[in-house]
């Protein structure tokens, strides 16, 4: 299965810490009394079902490049009864079935980098963003900003981990070319805001969560990570570096990201 996939049923589990943590970069959109949006889905199926909650009824529109999520959004949207929801499936070459001029705002949450393949270039993604805002609307992108920090990481992890985040360089860097994206596309006012979301090792619970999705995802993922270079004996050697940072309180995990704002 691919990230696309799988990313849907990362569901967390404390939606309040969630929602407060993402209200951080909503409220900059400056969303108005009866706008309307559309939501380009993020790894996590929790962040746009919260952002329609964060709508407060007024109209959010999913789109989504993978069947797959688009009936799981429509599931969950009808468990947590959001009567203000709507999901579109997009056309594998990334084009939304959505008329110009449809929307105040349109946001995608990591959506320019994850769903970037060689059928759906990002180009085409920023053009489809924009095209369904109305004249004077917004548009806004949150993309990673550079691999999550892990401290104290002694080199020879560091070395395993940059050829095991080798895959990702484009999407790595992408929050950094979303101010050029949306300058191409002829937006104005393009402002960018940066975001450090930290896990500290104190927070037992959710730092074992975190460690086990990596050390599950990465033993899953063996056979790619060896055709990227990495030996079964480096694989090992990481997931018990993993381990080991269960209970220790001094390790954080830092993770980085960019919001670009601009207007049409």
């Amino acid at each position: 299965m691919t990230d696309s996939d799988l990313r849907n049923f990362e569901i967390a589990s404390d939606e309040d810490e969630l929602s407060d943590s993402n209200r951080q970069v909503w409220k900059l959109l400056g969303i108005k009394q009866g706008d309307t949006a559309l939501f380009f889905p993020a790894p996590n199926a929790l962040v746009p079902l919260m952002f329609a909650r964060f709508m407060n009824k007024r109209k959010v529109t999913f789109v989504d490049t993978n069947e797959i999520c688009v009936s799981t959004l429509i599931k969950l949207a009808a468990q947590m009864r959001l009567s203000n929801v709507t999901v579109k499936l997009a056309a594998s070459n990334g084009k939304f079935p959505l008329p110009d001029n449809s929307f105040d705002l349109s946001i995608s949450d990591w959506g320019l980098s994850y769903f970037t393949s060689p059928s759906t270039n990002v180009e085409t993604l920023t053009k489809e963003l924009v095209r369904v805002v109305k004249q004077g609307g917004k548009v806004g992108a949150l993309e990673e900003n550079g691999a999550p920090v892990m401290y104290p990481c002694p080199p020879e992890i560091l070395a395993i981990r940059s050829k095991i985040e080798s895959p990702r360089a484009e999407r790595l860097i992408m929050g950094r070319r979303v101010y050029g994206l949306f300058k191409a596309n002829n937006l104005k006012n393009v402002t960018m805001r940066g975001f450090s979301n930290f896990l500290p090792g104190e927070r037992q619970e959710k730092m074992n969560a975190e460690l086990k999705r990596r050390v599950v995802t990465l033993d899953a993922a063996r056979d790619i990570m060896t055709t990227l270079g990495v030996s079964p004996q480096e694989i090992d050697k990481y997931i018990s570096w993993l381990k080991s940072q269960i209970g220790n309180q001094s390790f954080l995990i830092q993770f980085n990201s960019i919001l670009t704002i601009g207007e049409k």
